[in-house]
């Protein structure tokens, strides 16, 4: 599995605090069969300004620490064959996985940053102070502030398109005005967005309010990725397997895998992934 969104750099945001715990949230989404992760950490939301350079910088550091830990870096991702693992750690990674790609020994961490709404994001976009998804300048993850949609958000979003960056709309389901009003959102996905909801949204962890609305945004074909969203190791964790578990009962099997394995990876490969059309509410 992929995720696209978690806040894994320590002492950039509200994420992970250290290193250690960084390295920790890395095997428990390994465990739990997720292969590549790309680390968000909040930017322009009045409180964190982490520009592109020290986004790249702070994955350096985790991936080194990573492999300072018996990890042995490769291209762009980790890889730990058994004869490279020599600590405690091992029988974490070891654990059995609902996912085939268990059987596969790397794991990648990737740039990105959790973007939040502003007017200025696309000459920050151009000045290169905003870090899109995985680096690739083709796809970048979007917050809109919780309470609603800033007036004139289409004309950012047309900006960004119009440059070829596809705006990836993150946690929806958690914004108070799509959940009472969605027309509007549909809107966007309609000329061209996507959708990122929160696992723990899916499996209620978030409340009932937002589950309600994650499954009609699901069902309504409104929601492209699942991603952690993750803060720690414990709590707010990197773990996908119960949401999708959680979607195949929405959206079924199929649709389930694409939205944590199929249409990240196409992302990441910076290519528009195929989803279905939405369905008018």
């Amino acid at each position: 599995m992929i995720d696209l969104h978690i806040h894994i750099l320590s002492g950039l945001d509200d994420g992970a605090k250290t290193v250690e715990e960084a390295i920790r949230m890395c095997l428990v989404s390994f465990r739990d069969g997720v292969r590549t992760i790309v680390a968000a950490p909040h930017t322009l939301n009045g409180v964190y300004l982490n520009d592109r350079e020290t986004v790249l910088s702070k994955v350096r550091d985790l991936n080194k620490a990573l492999t300072e830990r018996g990890f042995q870096y490769v291209e762009s991702g980790i890889q730990n064959p058994d004869k490279a693992i020599q600590n405690p750690e091992r029988a974490i990674f070891d654990s059995k996985s609902e996912t085939s790609l268990n059987s596969e020994l790397s794991f990648r961490v990737l740039p990105g940053a959790d973007v939040h709404f502003s007017q200025d994001i696309p000459r920050l976009l151009d000045q290169g102070e905003v870090t899109t998804i995985g680096d690739g300048g083709r796809f970048l993850c979007l917050e809109f502030p919780h309470q609603g949609i800033p007036y004139g958000a289409e004309g950012v979003l047309f900006q960004l398109m119009a440059r070829g960056i596809i705006p990836v709309i993150s946690h929806p389901e958690r914004n108070l005005e799509i959940a009472r009003r969605p027309q509007r959102y549909f809107e966007m996905v309609r000329a061209g967005c996507l959708g990122q909801v929160t696992a723990m949204s899916i499996t209620g962890e978030f409340g009932p309010e937002a589950k309600t609305v994650v499954e009609k945004l699901m069902k309504k074909r409104l929601v492209h990725f699942i991603a952690s969203d993750a803060h720690a190791a414990e709590g707010r964790d990197p773990v996908l397997s119960r949401a999708r578990r959680q979607a195949e009962k929405i959206m079924g099997e199929k649709e389930s895998w694409k939205m944590v394995k199929d249409y990240p990876r196409a992302v990441l490969e910076g290519t528009r992934p195929d989803v279905p059309d939405p369905i008018p509410l």
